[in-house]
């Protein structure tokens, strides 16, 4: 008897010191993750409007918190191309209703705010772009070159940032006008995405568009310099300025149909503008190269400014990849840049591309 007593005693002993070291690990992580919610607070200047609302953030972030720690882990181990990071979107992930809508139904009717949503959904795809807008078919004879970089150049902008407004379709049209125009004319000016915001009749402000349309309305209208016509984040009262206006030469501006001709249209034309699928995983991306889970129906819209391949060591195969430049600011991804896999047509990226021919 005495030996199942001591047995038994031992045996409690043994569970309550498993519950209190699953105290303890609690704890510690509590106030872990305490410390890096207000680091990162700090880092990002995130201030809440109200107590509910910072706890629906406040949760989303630890979601996303434990995401990214697992994902690098995959990427640590070499069974991930890319990691991702804590950045200024770790706050707006979408959490299990489960978990939240019993006690912040009001909240969480909506993962972000509008702006927010506006803001990530930018490209109208479901839109149909104008008739005339011919579809560039190159010839498969022509060899490519194995890399392009447009930023060699010295033509390729500085990153911006399109705030919370739905514009990322000025966005890739202007950047990619900017480096056309640089290409022919050797001097690299920043024109106005604001403009075509404001004033492009064929597209709808910050609540989306297509760069093809806004490409006509360039054709025909021209663009001013942003420093005349600065961008503000909102839609306003049309300010163009004829007279200010710097027109161009354009032959055409078209689309592409498919990734070889994209990468025939990089490798000797310039930088195009593309749609994709702005998901979840692409926007937590830090670096390497971009294939993680997204659909293949684009709401976002960006401008590929080269292309590459690097060699996968725990594959044994050659990756091919594109460069491509987004507007949420070079706190984003690689200094605003991304490497989103080639030829696999990743997150939809050859279903809706664009791109524009200027004679000097």
């Amino acid at each position: 008897m005495e030996g199942r007593s001591e047995m038994f005693g031992r045996m409690q002993a043994e569970k309550f010191l498993l519950v209190l070291c699953a105290v303890i690990a609690c704890v510690f992580s509590s106030e872990f993750l305490d410390q890096e919610w207000k680091a990162w607070k700090a880092k990002h200047d995130k201030e809440y409007s109200n107590f509910r609302d910072e706890i629906f953030r406040r949760k989303a972030w630890e979601a996303t918190w434990q995401k990214v720690q697992k994902h690098n882990q995959l990427a640590d181990q070499g069974l991930s191309r890319y990691r991702m990071a804590m950045n200024k979107f770790a706050d707006m992930q979408v959490l299990n209703p489960e978990a939240t809508s019993a006690y912040l139904p009001e909240i969480y009717a909506s993962e972000h705010t509008p702006e927010e949503r506006s803001s990530r959904k930018c490209f109208l795809s479901n839109e149909k772009s104008q008739n005339y807008v011919p579809v560039q078919d190159f010839s498969r004879n022509l060899n490519i070159p194995e890399t392009v970089d447009w930023r060699d150049s010295k033509c390729v902008g500085r990153v911006k940032n399109q705030g919370l407004c739905g514009s990322c379709w000025a966005f890739a049209t202007v950047g990619v006008f900017e480096t056309h125009h640089c290409i022919k004319t050797k001097e690299l000016v920043e024109f106005s995405e604001q403009q075509l915001v404001d004033c492009d009749p064929g597209n709808s402000g910050c609540c989306g568009g297509l760069p093809e349309k806004a490409m006509a309305y360039i054709t025909s209208r021209g663009v001013m310099q942003a420093k005349e016509y600065e961008y503000s984040e909102k839609q306003h009262q049309c300010l163009y300025k004829p007279d200010n206006a710097v027109n161009f030469n354009v032959s055409k501006y078209f689309l592409l149909p498919g990734e070889d001709n994209m990468a025939l249209a990089v490798g000797f034309n310039g930088p195009i503008a593309v749609g994709i699928d702005a998901s979840h995983d692409f926007q937590l991306y830090c670096n390497g190269i971009f294939e993680g889970d997204c659909s293949p129906y684009p709401n976002h819209a960006v401008i590929i400014v080269g292309y590459g391949t690097e060699h996968d060591q725990k594959s044994n195969e050659d990756i091919d990849y594109w460069i491509v430049r987004n507007s949420w600011g070079e706190d984003w991804g690689d200094k605003g840049y991304v490497k989103m896999r080639r030829n696999v047509n990743v997150c939809g990226i050859a279903s809706h591309s664009s791109s524009v021919d200027l004679t000097r």
